[in-house]
């Protein structure tokens, strides 16, 4: 020790010996190495004070200068000395409160010494982060400290900013938890970071690296000094781990057996059978358990502290001391099961007496089917009986729901402590009362504001909290304080993450780590058991260091080019100093400073700008020349810089903070989930529910609302997956472990109960591996591998690799299997990779079932299929997507913002496009480098291949009847939380079935001409933009200048002049405000300007100048073109280069007139190819012949397209430049998308949005229903025959009855309503009644309505003169069936249910390709698994009618022989009777199985019988007089039926009931061959558009559109790009995303002009005075027809009197009500069984003009009587307190109309009667 402290000054000697006493083996073995300047790196478990050590040596230097320049002997020091970096913002804030107590402390003692106390420590200290102010970051420049600690990212943007200069005497760099940073990208941008660092200093800095978990210390070593030599500092350091493994139920394979709260809940020896026994330090014995007296005495304490820390009798003694492996090694049992165990550290196996006996009651009790509510309860016991515990999770997700069930468990438990009932509490106590229990749990982790997560750790560590749940953002080695113990819930993800967690307890120095794992399930009981093997013998997963990351070399080149130029050579050998870039090949890093000079293999990448300039003239100092940033790099680099992935984290906000403070953030959401959310949804943040009240572009702003049911905002990233080093180990423990269980069982037990395990969790662990052996024969291991096959509940095979290896190495094998499904097969299976196997389900379509061989492949042919299959994966786009960013390829359009994830998303997928086409593109190659070597592990999945193929890993192949238990744990995963979900193959089905082909339908759609739709406005405005020719696009400076013939080509001095900005004016950032459009306009720059610029670039050779014909006008002139267009020039053109260029732009280029034209299309509008000639011709003469094969070619590639584009207006110079004949016109398809993109954009801003009751009015008209014109008017006074004048009353009168003309235009001729024949069929035809009657029905196709609102309101809405044998005419020729879609009524057999029509030749289309399966899935199971059943009633009638229809007499029996052909033979068979068969029958029927020929079987079960919507009774029998004929005979014959009573006459056929006449048939007979989904999807959209007119997304409330309305979107999307079809904002308050066709936009628009605004006052004529004609509508809830309830919302119901209950009555679309639309708005809703009528408004006039739309339900035939009691909940009998605005009772005038109309008064209310 002395030794250790003898060469630190006196002060720093004297402090560490007050404050620690004696050095650890770790700092004593680190201040060697350090104190002789080596680079060190220093590996000692957590609390070992290796932090201190790294940083007591350095500080000691830094108090001897002090010393020094105090004393006069030397200048002060200038900038930083010690720089430490941390991998976590709060793990540096946390080190500088740590430095505050030793620099104190030295100060202290050496003002002591030298009796000048000085007021501050002499070192100072300084933080810089992301979190880090402007002006602290400026004062960190100005007055550098010594000591200054940041993170990877902010060293970088030191290094390329003006700070470097404060680096310049950096001595010494600390790198803390390396192993965070060695095996990943930010490691290797770390990495170049220091050896930039390196560069500026006159000698290398000293490295320090300081890590708890390291396997591999060399490879981390290596990454540390790259080319410099590292000391390992790794000395053996005694670490006392308290670690257990509880499992709180008897069985996790088949939960249940809890009692009540204190019964039951904790494992045998834990309850009243016996107390554990603390934990003692080692130098105490332990006692032997079953010596304690106490252990059988039923007065034993239930559950103690030690019970919670988690000890356990038969567990090491918490302070046996080890290095690294606690547990005393006493012995050992025999087998070669244990001598492999004790490979793991379990060889210390202690033979203690029975401690455990059973729970008495233990599994008695309610069944419990999750394990959850035991963990959470034995959680919430462990934090209160513990002062500071840490909850560790692997998602967010988890953390809150553990967070709400902890804070929820905890309440319960001290209100009941309170003798407070819940209720009360809940309804009286505020939140931030004194009285309030405060939380015991709060979550932590990525998602939680940074201020918000700096209040939980100082809470924690106040003592305030009593409780963290964390992810992994408190994992590393953040000092949390005095932390009791860490709870581990499920297994972590790696052995390191392991102990970095459990080792956030006892985080001093010399302090016992305790921990406790709680597994989820059974594999995850397995899992946990292998990371606590490992942590007990320290070993750790190795670390593998990423092999040339290209994107941080694009990225770390721009930025150290960024402040001056550079040598190329110079820079190569800096980067291969460090270690991720040791081996990097040249011909990479050349690529790379190609595609950032701007030298792209094609010139489809055009729209990639050069980061740095290439200056390849070689000098003595660079032969290879030098690289420079261009203007504006700088900012680039340090705006778009970094390693970590922007995920797009959208603040959230507390709506009605404080204005002046700003608002207060609550935390922030995944960019998915914000996209995927909607105002007015219900989120859980902070275990707290929030309601969204706005999103922005930018942040989302919500309001509290708590208790309230909400959704958790988390989406699963990319997951990490076990290691396959853990994969291993896995594989190693469960053979050695079931080895032994089989060998000697009670050997097994004592090996898991010393690792920790409680008895609980040995039973079901041992239980786990003896059933998987049981039934597959096996357990898959690190040896064996295990196919497992069965068939899923739909009879598919579900083949099921089980494996131990981890994610890593069977992702990549998924891929493989995957697509060697697809060769052999042709089918795309579900294969599912996880950390213990695949999954895979594949369609039973071959006798022989697939089996092993589809997981083998050839090592030497599996990595290509691998490297194809994962370059369309969407991992890959991923992925190059971020390497794209991070390479700078992509960079933020606006600095200060970020850019929104679906524009990175579209951007990085058009360059991918691109790229795949050149494999050697850097960035490519970076992404399938880094999926296959850092996602995935390749070479681990090649290795375990050679392994089968030498047969050293057996693969064994097992088919059973149900799923394995290990097969059962990897479908859980699977199918998320329910095992073997029936629904996911389904779904599966209906996705696939629902994918669109975009080529067919855009083939579909057609190629409309766009010259209508396109804008010449927009057209002009994009030319200017695509030319650079408009003031806001014009270039500036010699770089600007570059840039134009980079971009357009070779230019002119003129050309260029038109393109510039003059010399005295600076560039103005581009504004969207269209005012700047009238600005004055700015003149261009001189020509003499430009070609000075031109001449600049020729000098610097970036460009070159040769002679060209010009143009007519022009004539010959002097062009200047980029260098690298040198090659492309001369090849395409014959153009040659006068002057010398450098070889690398004379290389050969694939298609160099491509290129050229492909730069023509993309720089103008559309054109014709004799522009593109002329364009060409002003460098060389080119014919049109030569271009046209060309463009022809790039339309095949669909990189260009033609047709007709512009409008008249721009065609008159085109057409006379192509001649008489004229050809068609060409544009590329990036130009034409933003030119129509912009043209609808302005299209839709011209339309003016309509009210919602425009809509209302609207949809009706649009779908022919008939409305009622009526008049509301008072006569004027009249003196009576006494000379009195009698007040009128005002009255409705209805004038007209038909379709609500769509046109401004008034009526015609307002006629009377005539009278005759019902419903007016007077003088029509049959043949064109039933054409209208197909016309409804092809509208009302495939929609759900009531069948008893089909031919009462429905139908003869639509149809004057409806009678429905015209429905019966239209079925039995086949032309229109029916389909029920589910009952109304119960089981009752004569009931109302729901109905579908359908026109036979769009079946398909209305029920689509699955009917009857999917529908039958869904909604009647049970009748489904009887269809499929033999020897059922249902499969007998479903069979005899697969050939036809059939009579129910021939039905009836068919149905008799098919029951008894599957009757078994000996068994009595019971065959159905009448009244079975037709029970059956309409079963079928309104389960849509069945149909009928007729209506007339629906029309009888309706008749008399309590229907939704009232139906009339059964015709009377015909009179004698019309029985004529046939018709006579006919009666005789069924009056003779009826002689008998249970029996007929004659022998003859039994009678049929009327419900069951008609010719019954299976209705998937009736589909015939299913339509392409694309075709069905395009046909379906169109069939709504014309349902609707206006669709949105509300529409489809009432819809089974398959697919939703997102897959309408893209359709209507596609079609709104060809003009087919407008979306916009066309209905006020529902969203943009609206479509219609151009013509019903118009059409509504006349509707909305027709209503207009109601005139207040009332119209006089000669005899009245007329208040207003409205147009009124009275339609069944259900129908389409009515918009309200589906695409608008019910308006709020108006409240008949003050202070009343909420109505209990709501506006719903529910079979059997009515409502009655007046104008378009809802004013009267009549509830079923019509006894509540609720009113929308109060106004007399609405209320009267509505009043005749209810006495009209009379004719509809549907009702015999109506009786209207109340309304909106008020008597209708007794008046309303509450009056109008014109001081009139609503529920008088609403009397008085409806009296008016013919309603009589009753006993409760109102009543009408329908007239004989």
């Amino acid at each position: 020790m002395t030794d250790a402290l003898s060469h630190f000054s006196a002060p720093v000697r004297e402090w560490f010996r007050r404050a620690l006493s004696t050095p650890t083996a770790a700092q004593e073995g680190a201040w060697e190495s350090i104190r002789e300047g080596r680079n060190t790196l220093i590996i000692a478990p957590t609390g070992s004070g290796k932090t201190l050590a790294a940083f007591l040596w350095s500080l000691d230097a830094l108090y001897r200068e002090h010393r020094e320049w105090v004393a006069g002997a030397a200048q002060p020091p200038r900038g930083t000395r010690i720089l430490y970096i941390s991998p976590l913002k709060a793990l540096g804030a946390d080190v500088e409160r740590n430095l505050r107590a030793p620099l104190a402390g030295i100060t202290r003692l050496s003002a002591a010494d030298t009796e000048n106390a000085p007021e501050e420590p002499l070192i100072t200290v300084g933080v810089r982060s992301g979190d880090t102010p402007a002006r602290e970051r400026r004062q960190l420049i100005s007055n550098p400290p010594d000591i200054l600690i940041t993170t990877p990212e902010s060293l970088y943007l030191m290094l390329t900013s003006a700070a470097r200069d404060t680096l310049t005497g950096v001595t010494t760099v600390i790198v803390d938890e390396i192993h965070n940073l060695a095996a990943t990208k930010r490691g290797a941008h770390l990495a170049v970071s220091l050896e930039r660092l390196d560069a500026l200093l006159p000698e290398p800095a000293q490295r320090i690296g300081l890590s708890a978990t390291i396997e591999n210390p060399d490879a981390v070593a290596r990454f540390l000094g790259g080319v410099q030599p590292v000391n390992i500092v790794n000395k053996p350091v005694p670490k006392r781990w308290d670690l257990s493994l509880s499992v709180p139920v008897p069985d996790m394979a088949a939960l249940g057996g809890a009692n009540d709260y204190g019964q039951g809940l904790y494992g045998p020896g834990e309850g009243a059978g016996g107390a554990p026994k603390p934990a003692f330090p080692a130098a105490m014995p332990v006692a032997d358990p079953s010596a304690d007296p106490s252990a059988e005495s039923p007065s034993a304490p239930g559950y103690t502290l030690e019970d919670a820390i988690g000890v356990f009798p038969t567990a090491p003694s918490a302070g046996s001391e080890a290095p690294g492996v606690p547990g005393d090694e006493t012995g050992g049992t025999g087998g070669t099961g244990a001598e492999e165990l004790a490979s793991f550290g379990l060889n210390a196996v202690l033979d203690p007496a029975e401690a455990y006996a059973e729970a008495a009651g233990g599994t008695e009790g309610r069944a419990e089917t999750s394990i959850w509510p035991r963990v959470q309860e034995r959680i919430v016991d462990h934090i209160e009986n513990n002062r500071s515990t840490i909850v560790f999770v692997n998602s967010r997700g988890l953390a809150e729901k553990l967070t709400a069930a902890l804070n929820d468990i905890h309440l319960r438990r001290e209100l009941a402590r309170r003798g407070i009932d819940p209720e009360e509490y809940a309804a009286q106590t505020d939140v931030n009362s004194p009285e309030a229990v405060p939380p015991l749990a709060r979550a932590h982790h990525g998602s939680v504001s940074k201020e918000q997560r700096t209040l939980i750790e100082e809470a924690l560590k106040g003592g305030t909290l009593r409780c963290v749940v964390a992810t992994s953002s408190l994992e590393l080695g953040i000092d949390m304080g005095h932390v009791d113990l860490v709870i581990q819930v499920a297994a972590p993800p790696s052995v390191a993450s392991a102990l970095q967690r459990v080792g956030r307890a006892g985080h001093r120095v010399g302090d016992i780590s305790r921990g406790v794992f709680y597994p989820k399930h059974r594999g995850d009981l397995l899992g946990a058991t292998v990371t606590l093997a490992g942590m007990r013998s320290g070993t750790l997963e190795p670390l593998a260091i990423p092999t040339n990351p290209l994107d941080v070399l694009a990225q770390q080149t721009v930025a150290a080019c960024a402040l001056g130029p550079i040598s190329v050579d110079s820079w190569y050998e800096a980067l291969r100093r460090s270690a991720p870039y040791a081996e990097l090949p040249r011909a990479l890093f050349d690529a790379t400073l190609e595609m950032l000079a701007g030298r792209y293999p094609s010139d489809e990448f055009a729209e990639l700008r050069p980061r740095i300039l290439w200056d390849r003239t070689p000098t003595e100092q660079a032969p290879s020349g030098s690289i420079e940033g261009r203007p504006g790099a700088q900012r680039l680099a340090v705006t778009s810089g970094g390693t970590i992935p922007d995920r797009g984290l959208f603040p959230v906000y507390l709506v009605g903070g404080d204005e002046e403070r700003g608002p207060k953030r609550v935390g922030e959401l995944d960019e998915e989930m914000v996209y995927e959310s909607r105002a007015g949804e219900v989120i859980t943040l902070g275990a707290s529910s929030w309601r969204i009240e706005e999103i922005t572009h930018d942040a989302v702003r919500v309001t509290p609302a708590p208790g309230l049911p909400a959704r958790l905002p988390f989406w699963h990233g990319d997951r990490a997956g076990r290691p396959y080093a853990l994969g291993l180990q896995t594989g190693a423990f469960t053979r050695a472990l079931a080895s032994l269980e089989a060998a000697d069982a009670p050997a097994a037990r004592r090996q898991l109960e010393q690792l920790g395990l409680d008895r609980w969790a040995v039973d079901n662990l041992l239980a786990y591996l003896r059933e998987q052996r049981e039934s597959t024969g096996a357990v898959p291991s690190d040896r064996r591998l295990i196919v497992e096959r069965h068939r899923d509940e739909l009879g598919d095979w579900r083949l099921i690799l089980h494996s131990p290896l981890g994610y890593s190495v069977h992702a990549p094998w998924a891929l493989a299997v995957r697509a060697r499904i697809i060769e052999r097969y042709g089918v795309d299976a579900s294969v599912m990779a996880a950390d213990d196997g695949i999954i895979l389900r594949l369609p039973a379509m071959e006798d022989v079932p697939p089996g092993a061989d589809l997981f083998l492949f050839d090592p030497d042919e599996l990595e290509g299929i691998v490297t194809d299959s994962v370059a369309d994966s969407a991992l890959f786009g991923s992925r190059f997507r971020e390497n794209a960013a991070r390479a700078l390829l992509l960079p933020r359009r606006n600095p200060g913002k970020r850019t929104p994830l679906w524009q990175q998303r579209q951007r990085a997928a058009q360059l991918l496009d691109v790229a795949r086409k050149y494999p050697e593109f850097p960035i490519l190659l970076e992404t399938a480098r880094e999926c296959l070597q850092d996602v995935y592990d390749l070479p681990a999945l090649l290795q375990v291949h050679r392994a089968l193929e030498s047969r050293s890993i057996a693969l064994m192949e097992v088919e059973t009847e149900a799923p394995s238990p290990f097969a059962r744990t990897l479908l859980f995963e699977y199918v998320a939380e329910h095992l073997y979900d029936a629904d996911a193959p389904a779904a599966e089905r209906r996705a696939a079935a629902l994918a669109l082909d975009p080529a067919m339908l855009a083939e579909l759609l057609g190629t409309t001409g766009l010259r209508e739709l396109l804008d010449p406005a927009v057209l002009t405005q994009t030319l200017a933009r695509l030319q650079r020719t408009g003031e806001r696009y014009r270039a500036s400076g010699v770089e600007g200048t570059a840039d134009l013939l980079r971009q357009l080509g070779p230019l002119s001095a003129r050309e260029l002049a038109e393109r510039l900005r003059p010399e005295s004016v600076e560039p103005e950032p581009a504004t969207s405000d269209r005012s700047a459009e009238h600005r004055p306009a700015e003149p261009p720059a001189s020509e003499e300007y430009a070609r000075e610029l031109a001449k600049r670039l020729v000098h610097a050779r970036r460009a070159y100048s040769f002679e060209g014909p010009g143009t007519p006008e022009s004539g010959p002139q002097l062009y200047y073109a980029a260098v690298e267009d040198a090659a492309r020039l001369r090849d395409g053109l014959g153009i040659m280069p006068a002057a010398a260029l450098p070889l690398a732009f004379l290389e050969p280029v694939a298609e160099p007139l491509e290129d050229l034209v492909s730069r023509f299309t993309r720089t103008h509008i559309p054109f014709g190819v004799h522009e593109a000639a002329a364009h060409f011709s002003r460098l060389t003469p080119v014919g049109t012949g030569v271009l046209l094969p060309v463009l022809l070619r790039l339309q095949r590639q669909r990189r260009v397209t033609s047709g007709e584009f512009l409008p008249e207006v721009m065609r008159g110079a085109s057409e006379r430049a192509e001649g008489p004949g004229g050809s068609p016109e060409w544009v590329d398809v990036q130009v034409l998308r933003t030119i129509r993109a912009r043209s609808l954009a302005a299209l839709r801003q011209e339309i003016e949005p309509v009210p919602a009751r425009a809509y209302g009015f609207f949809l009706p008209a649009w779908q022919n229903v008939r409305s009622l014109s009526v008049r509301v008017a008072r006569p004027l006074a009249e003196a009576s025959a006494y000379g009195a004048y009698l007040e009128p009353q005002r009255t409705a009168r209805i004038i007209d009855a038909a379709p609500a003309p769509l046109t401004s235009a008034a009526p015609e001729n307002a006629r009377e309503e005539q009278t005759g024949a019902p419903n007016g069929a007077q003088g029509l035809d049959e043949p064109a009644l039933q054409e209208e009657l197909l016309t409804a029905i092809d509208q009302l196709a495939g929609v759900r309505m009531p069948a008893s609102a089909l031919e009462t309101l429905i139908l003869p809405a639509r149809v004057k003169g409806y009678r429905p044998h015209l429905l019966d005419e239209l079925m039995m020729t086949g032309r229109v069936f029916f389909t029920g879609a589910g009952r109304l009524g119960g089981a009752s057999q004569r009931s109302d249910g729901w109905i579908r029509l359908h026109l036979s030749e769009s079946a398909p289309l209305t029920l689509g390709p699955s009917y009857p399966a999917d529908f039958l899935r869904e909604e009647e199971p049970e009748l489904l698994e009887r269809l499929q059943t033999p020897g059922t009633l249902e499969h007998a009638i479903h069979e005899a009618l697969a050939h036809g229809g059939l009579f129910v007499p021939a039905l009836r029996e068919r149905v008799v022989q098919i029951l008894g052909e599957a009757a078994a033979p000996g068994q009595t068979v019971s065959f159905p009777d009448a009244a079975e068969l037709s029970s059956a029958l309409w079963r079928l029927v309104w389960a849509g199985v069945l149909t009928n020929d007729s209506f007339g079987p629906v029309r009888a079960t309706l008749a008399g019988v309590r229907s939704a919507h009232p139906t009339p009774a059964a015709a009377p029998r015909l009179s004698r007089v019309s029985r004529r004929g046939a018709g006579r005979i006919a009666a005789a014959r069924a009056s003779m039926g009826r002689s008998l009573r249970g029996g007929y006459a004659g022998g003859g056929p039994s009678p049929v009931a009327p419900q069951d006449s008609g010719r019954f048939s299976r209705v998937d007979s009736l589909l015939g061959e299913p339509l392409d989904p694309t075709v069905a999807a395009l046909a379906r959209a169109d069939l709504l558009l014309d349902r609707y007119g206006v669709l949105t997304r509300g529409c489809l409330q009432g819809e089974d559109s398959p697919g939703g309305f997102s897959q309408l979107y893209r359709i209507y999307s596609e079609a709104e790009d060809r003009a087919l079809v407008r979306r916009g904002y066309f209905i006020e308050g529902l969203g943009a995303a609206q479509f219609a066709a151009p013509a019903t936009v118009d059409a509504l628009r006349s509707a909305a002009d027709r209503l207009g605004p109601r005139d207040e006052r009332p119209r006089r004529t000669a005899t009245e005075e007329v208040f207003g004609t409205f147009t009124v509508t009275l339609l069944a809830a259900t129908d389409p027809a009515n918009p309200y309830g589906a695409a608008l919302a019910w308006p709020e119901l108006s409240k008949l009197s003050e202070g009343s209950a909420p109505l209990r009555h709501r506006p719903a679309r529910k079979a059997g009500a009515c409502v009655v639309l007046v104008d378009g708005a809802p004013v009267l809703y009549l509830e079923r069984g019509a006894k509540t009528l609720l009113i929308f408004t109060t106004d007399p006039v609405l209320l009267e003009a509505a009043a005749p739309a209810i006495a009209r339900m009379m004719d509809s035939g549907g009702m015999d009587k109506i009786s209207i009691e109340k309304v909106n909940d008020v008597e209708l009998l007794t008046d309303s307190p509450t009056l109008n605005r014109q001081g009139e009772d609503p529920v008088q005038i609403l009397r008085r109309a409806l009296q008016h109309q013919g309603f009589y008064a009753t006993v409760r209310g109102l009543s009408m009667r329908r007239p004989l």
